[in-house]
């Protein structure tokens, strides 16, 4: 993967250290705190929480890289398909994370 040029993302220094840093936990709990701030129910928490599952696994370079890899194509899928690849995904972290290791 090439570098990425810092003078014209500077903000990419930041969005670095933070994923090096995560703490999924205290992610979770400042999700957690969004929901509450706004009230959500639980149709709505799902309804948000698939919306960004969507999102993401349609974003362009998650789905070149779905088609690529898996030869998915998630551009059309429905309700069922893109949890199906959530599933998938929260399988292959959790196996993951017992491993200990990074992707």
């Amino acid at each position: 993967m090439k570098k990425l040029n810092k003078k014209k993302y500077p903000h990419l220094a930041e969005i670095q250290k933070n994923h090096n840093n995560k703490d999924m936990d205290k992610l979770g709990e400042e999700v957690l705190s969004l929901i509450t701030k706004y009230g959500l129910d639980m149709k709505e928490t799902s309804a948000l929480m698939f919306y960004v599952t969507q999102q993401t696994i349609q974003a362009p370079h998650n789905a070149l890289f779905l088609k690529e890899r898996l030869g998915l194509d998630v551009s059309n899928l429905g309700v069922e398909g893109i949890l199906k690849v959530q599933q998938a995904l929260v399988t292959v972290y959790l196996e993951e994370l017992q491993k200990g290791s990074d992707w």
